[in-house]
């Protein structure tokens, strides 16, 4: 004779979820939108140079209120040609051929191979007259991203080079340290609470 008994179905263990706390939350979606917007801005400055473009620091305010000090203008070459009147462009100094200039342009000759142009900042009382041949090449922006211009300038230095270097390798260690020596609940204190409450 054979007894067959009728058996409950055992609960499978149920997996509770851990709970971040509040700071730590907030922490980390401050971090993730930093981080998202940093890397935003350097995509929206580097992604451009496998395009053909160029990006430049505005370092004073003759293009004020266009351009600001400290915004980093994104330029595209292109032929003199092609540049309208109206048009920001970037060209060498005429009295300082080392230097760039980011002006509007107010007026355009084209003759002999050789293209004249009459360019103004906008907060400028004085014009630039300059040519460049109609072969050559200058820039028109195609864009500007205020303000992180300061931020560029001070990471080409040697501070700002070797910050960008050991922030970063102090915040990873940081949080490893913390990922090794945090308090973890251990499954015996979880089996006791889950013991206390079955009894």
């Amino acid at each position: 004779m054979s007894i067959v008994g009728i058996s409950t179905p055992i609960a499978a263990p149920r997996e509770t979820a851990v709970r971040r706390p509040l700071p730590v939350r907030a922490g980390a979606l401050l971090l993730w939108t930093v981080g998202g917007l940093l890397l935003g801005l350097c995509l929206a400055i580097t992604i451009p140079y496998l395009f053909g473009f160029r990006s430049l620091t505005v370092m004073s305010g003759s293009m004020v209120p266009t351009l600001r000090v400290g915004d980093v203008v994104v330029v595209r070459q292109i032929s003199p040609t092609s540049a309208r009147i109206g048009d920001v462009v970037t060209f060498r100094d005429p009295t300082d051929p080392t230097r760039l200039l980011t002006h509007r342009v107010r007026k355009i000759e084209i003759s002999d191979g050789v293209v004249r142009f009459v360019t103004k900042g906008d907060a400028n009382t004085s014009v630039e007259s300059w040519k460049v041949p109609a072969s050559g090449t200058i820039g028109r922006v195609a864009y500007h991203v205020p303000m992180i211009g300061y931020a560029l300038f001070w990471i080409r230095g040697r501070l700002g080079r070797l910050l960008l270097l050991v922030i970063p390798a102090l915040v990873l260690g940081a949080y490893e340290l913390w990922r090794i020596w945090r308090p973890v609940p251990s499954e015996e204190t979880e089996e006791e609470v889950e013991v206390d409450a079955a009894a």
